[in-house]
């Protein structure tokens, strides 16, 4: 009798197969719940990419020591290559007294070389291009490696200012990095930017493209881990 009551009394397996999915499906739901609002909250910030990212606006170019291009994305190189022409073409006015900064290519790959920079570059700066006047970079892997690399040939050539050049999505944690190593080498180096905006990256047009979505939302999460753990 009593061995009845007590097998009527417990829960079946079925019951508490139940309660064990039940407590699966509320888990996963509440996952999805804030992945989908993490997702939004961040659709809804990400434009702070492209806020205030540049020092000058390209027509009046600053005097530095070096012009320094991020390369790894599309048509950085040769926009790199055009401010550094304007540069080149300033140096022959008189009136204008420039000094050509040294054209500093960052990141390019272990197997990049000079011909590598010439097929990137647009057809008539490079038969200008001079050897002396060229860094060619080609061990960093990331932006920090970048920045590491960017401060020793600064340090060691006594440069105190450059222009960094990089695309309109990565421009905001690529000079949150350089600043931040050259602070913590205590070099003394100013940084000015210039930014290679494309389609669709810009504040307005990002959220228009697959493309766009994809590459913002990845930098501006870079950018938020960089900024609190790194």
């Amino acid at each position: 009798m009593n061995s009845k009551y007590t097998n009527e009394s417990q829960p079946s397996s079925f019951s508490r197969r139940s309660f064990r999915w039940r407590g699966a499906a509320v888990f996963f739901a509440a996952l999805i719940g804030f992945v989908v609002g993490f997702l939004v909250l961040a659709m809804m910030n990400a434009s702070v990419l492209y806020e205030d990212l540049d020092t000058c606006d390209g027509a009046t170019l600053p005097q530095v020591d070096a012009l320094v291009v991020l390369a790894g994305g599309r048509g950085r190189i040769a926009a790199g290559g055009d401010i550094w022409y304007r540069y080149w073409e300033d140096a022959r006015e008189p009136e204008k007294a420039r000094r050509v900064p040294v054209f500093y290519v960052s990141g390019m790959g272990p197997k990049s070389g000079w011909a590598t920079l010439e097929s990137q570059v647009r057809r008539g700066i490079a038969p200008v291009l001079q050897r002396e006047t060229v860094v060619l970079e080609t061990e960093s892997g990331d932006t920090v490696g970048n920045a590491e690399w960017l401060v020793q040939h600064a340090r060691k050539n006594s440069w105190k200012r450059i222009l960094l050049m990089t695309s309109s999505y990565h421009m905001s944690r690529a000079r949150y990095i350089f600043e931040r190593v050259i602070s913590r080498d205590k070099l003394p180096l100013a940084i000015e930017t210039l930014s290679i905006f494309q389609d669709p990256y810009s504040k307005q047009e990002w959220m228009t493209d697959l493309q766009g979505i994809r590459i913002t939302l990845t930098e501006y999460f870079k950018l938020l881990y960089f900024r609190t753990l790194w």
